[in-house]
């Protein structure tokens, strides 16, 4: 069943809210269906997170005649757009899909406008779970791949070898909570060590002293109750070449 837009949501600070598209544990794609109209100089602005868990894509489509969208990640989360936040639009074509890497804790606007007169439109936002995959090049604290505030189930696939020895991830907490991290090989001739930083003194580099865990086990598995911060996990190639699936989760 579609969604009625509500006004007033002219403006990203009255944005209609969606929330979170999937729910924790969600193994279906999702599509959130919105229905609306925009004249004069009205424009609809909606807000979405991705959701709790692990989304490998999110495809957002408008269809419509005279009608515009336009997609903002609203990254330091201050519902402001800023310089950089703007991923893309539709400039006027009758419809258009854009589809999006569905990794971070990150808050999305839309905003639907009108090209010419009145009109009418169908917005469609699908949520796929699954594996989320390694952005190149991560190899260094600098590129590190930021997945944003971790909440819930993230998963990661990826791979490591000796040309490629070690791949970085980034997030941060926002309160207390506990973290597992667990780093599957899909051979066994194969190996690969996972580790836990944390950034102290937020100068971007990793120090012999904000080392927090080293996984242990088969899984290389890691389990914390942590603080607020800035975290990085590395994996690192220790034979051969690698292909990794990492699970990482942060609970209340």
């Amino acid at each position: 069943m579609a969604i009625q837009e509500r006004e007033p949501n002219n403006t990203m600070a009255t944005a209609q809210n969606l929330f979170g598209l999937l729910p924790t544990g969600g193994t279906r794609s999702v599509t959130k269906t919105i229905e609306g109209s925009v004249s004069g100089a009205d424009t609809d602005f909606f807000r979405f997170l991705p959701g709790n868990q692990a989304t490998s894509k999110i495809t957002i489509t408008l269809t419509g005649t005279n009608s515009n969208f336009f997609l903002y990640r609203d990254a330091n989360h201050n519902g402001q757009i800023d310089p950089g936040e703007f991923i893309d639009g539709t400039f006027g074509r009758a419809s258009k899909t854009i589809t999006l890497d569905g990794s971070g804790d990150n808050i999305y606007h839309v905003q639907v406008s009108k090209s010419g007169s009145a009109a009418n439109y169908k917005l469609d936002i699908t949520a796929t779970p699954g594996l989320g995959s390694e952005r190149e090049p991560n190899n260094s604290p600098s590129q590190a791949q930021d997945i944003g505030r971790l909440n819930g189930f993230r998963n990661f696939g990826g791979s490591v070898s000796s040309s490629d020895r070690i791949d970085y991830y980034r997030f941060r907490l926002d309160t207390n909570r506990d973290v597992s991290l667990s780093l599957n090989v899909k051979s066994s001739t194969t190996n690969a060590g996972l580790k836990l930083y944390r950034d102290a003194n937020s100068n971007g580099r990793l120090e012999a002293n904000e080392l927090v865990a080293t996984g242990t086990g088969s899984n290389d598995l890691i389990r914390k109750q942590l603080g607020t911060g800035d975290y990085f996990v590395e994996v690192a190639q220790v034979s051969g070449s690698v292909d990794y699936r990492l699970n990482m989760s942060a609970l209340a």
